[in-house]
């Protein structure tokens, strides 16, 4: 759909740009600032504000970090004072990057996560796609490798979906990536080689990130010559400054593949380039990585005496480089975040604090001080609360005979029915409370209403289409119910009871709901 006040070629020309920033930031910023140089637009209109978000995001991308920090958060504040949830979404996606580049791994995962849970029904396959991208990158730069390569393969999906070649490419290098960084040696050479058979099939050129990814995975499994080949191609790239730091980290990895294959000259050649070129162009930090490798092929040759001196200097290069770097962070965080920025950090930190990781949910930290108040309001008024404690029965079976890594996604689908459960009762809340058990608050409810309520959420959950996820490996839940203040008005009693309900649910044959009125329904 068209805005008001803007012709269609120009929309047609910043979507163009925003599909250009994936691949070329320097040239998506010659043609953001171009289209806003050369046309009046309307600062307050929505195309305005996707363009200084091409301009913003490309300036970080290339260096101008502080200055495309700032075009960024104008960006995003002009999104949160017009209710624009998609363009909101867009900038906290673009600020996880940024925060990636920053080596803010828990700001990265703060935006990542936003930008996903800020996206409507009105979001299209490609944007979902991306958008889990990069809350799965911010997983894994997190360490939590399982939940990351769960959101890649969501993503995978999605692209697959909408036929966007770029995402899917792109999606398996950085699966490929994290599968490599989790130890996943074998999980991530069958990636890269699917990767390889993408890019074959197109008929593109591997671009440098995919080439480090692939060359790591193939040297990780000891595929030296594969690695050596598949690096090869740009090795031949020109030593010009524009791309100098991309053939510098291609030639570092080469150097590697060289050592550990044991050809010492060849390995020996590649670093004195990386050297010449890093010392040109005055690229400190990955000098210093010159230095660790440099260190690394003077041990695996045995000159002990060179590798100590050789790696004293690393460390010292090291040391000085990180304070360096902590300085300039310092200094682009201030410039991006203000004083009420700092204050919703430090919330988002303390509503991390009594949130699940893995589902989201919130915590048993949570629930004791929500079931207080919940619990007041029952004794002072003539008020109702329904608790249901629900357990997934035979649970240990998903892990031992379709892998942790399956059992975390089952986890994160039912507490997403639990979420949307608890959402139809004004004030409800879902809580996992360990493992395989959750519980659920739905004030209000009470007697055979507050039951069949329960009884819905078993079903949602029997009736759920497991097999995509399990392979075809059945899930159901047991819940026992307690209800105040027919059963008490105290948090351990309600607890208590409904955990003796949910022993009576289990001991029955499972898949069913059972109250204090020693009735069960389903």
């Amino acid at each position: 759909m068209t805005e008001v006040g803007e012709p269609p070629e120009t929309l047609e020309e910043v979507f163009r740009l925003e599909t250009l920033l994936r691949l070329d930031a320097r040239a998506a910023l010659r043609g953001a600032r171009d289209l806003l140089d050369s046309r009046d637009h309307d600062a307050d209109s929505v195309i305005y504000q996707r363009l200084l978000l091409v301009k913003g995001a490309a300036q970080a991308r290339l260096g101008e970090t502080e200055d495309g920090a700032r075009v960024m958060r104008e960006v995003k504040s002009w999104a949160e004072d017009h209710e624009d949830t998609l363009l909101l979404a867009a900038t906290h996606r673009q600020l996880s990057g940024l925060f990636r580049r920053l080596g803010d791994p828990a700001l990265m995962l703060e935006h990542g996560v936003n930008a996903v849970d800020l996206l409507g029904p009105d979001a299209s396959e490609a944007v979902r796609a991306d958008h889990l991208m990069a809350l799965a990158d911010a997983l894994g730069a997190s360490g939590s490798f399982t939940e990351s390569i769960a959101r890649y393969r969501e993503a995978a999906l999605l692209s697959d979906a909408c036929g966007d070649r770029y995402l899917q490419v792109a999606n398996l290098n950085n699966l490929g990536y994290t599968q490599w960084e989790a130890g996943l040696v074998t999980e991530a050479v069958a990636t890269v080689e699917r990767l390889l058979a993408e890019v074959e099939r197109e008929g593109q050129q591997l671009l440098p990130h995919y080439v480090d990814t692939v060359a790591r995975a193939f040297m990780s499994a000891g595929r030296y010559d594969e690695a050596a080949r598949v690096l090869a191609p740009l090795v031949q790239t020109p030593d010009t400054g524009e791309d100098a730091d991309g053939l510098v980290s291609v030639l570092l990895a080469l150097a590697e593949v060289h050592r550990r294959a044991g050809v010492f000259d060849e390995a020996q050649s590649a670093l004195d380039r990386s050297y010449r070129l890093a010392e040109e162009y005055a690229l400190t930090g990955l000098m210093i990585q010159i230095l660790q490798e440099q260190a690394e092929l003077y041990a695996a040759q045995a000159r002990y005496k060179d590798a100590f001196e050789t790696f004293r200097d690393f460390h010292l290069a090291d040391v000085e480089l990180r304070a360096v770097e902590r300085d300039s962070r310092a200094r682009t965080l201030n410039a991006i975040f203000e004083a009420t920025e700092a204050r919703r950090s430090s919330d988002y930190f303390r509503e991390l604090s009594v949130r699940d990781p893995l589902t989201g949910l919130h915590n048993r930290r949570h629930l004791d001080a929500r079931l207080t108040d919940l619990l007041t309001g029952v004794t002072r008024a003539d008020a109702h609360l329904m608790l249901g404690l629900i357990d997934l029965d035979h649970f240990k079976r998903i892990n031992d005979t379709r892998s942790h890594a399956v059992g975390d996604e089952v986890l994160r689908r039912v507490a997403g029915l639990l979420q949307a459960a608890a959402a139809r009762v004004p004030d409800g809340l879902a809580v996992r409370m360990g493992g395989e058990e959750f519980l659920v608050l739905l004030p209000g409810l009470s007697g055979d209403a507050g039951l069949e309520r329960m009884e819905e959420i078993r079903s949602d959950i029997a009736d759920y289409e497991w097999g995509p996820v399990t392979e075809d490996l059945a899930v159901t839940a047991s819940i026992g119910v307690a209800e105040a203040p027919r059963d008490g008005t105290e948090e351990r009693t309600l607890l208590a009871i409904a955990d003796r309900n949910l022993y009576r649910a289990k001991s029955a044959g499972r898949d069913q709901v059972q109250g204090s009125a020693d009735v069960s329904v389903g």
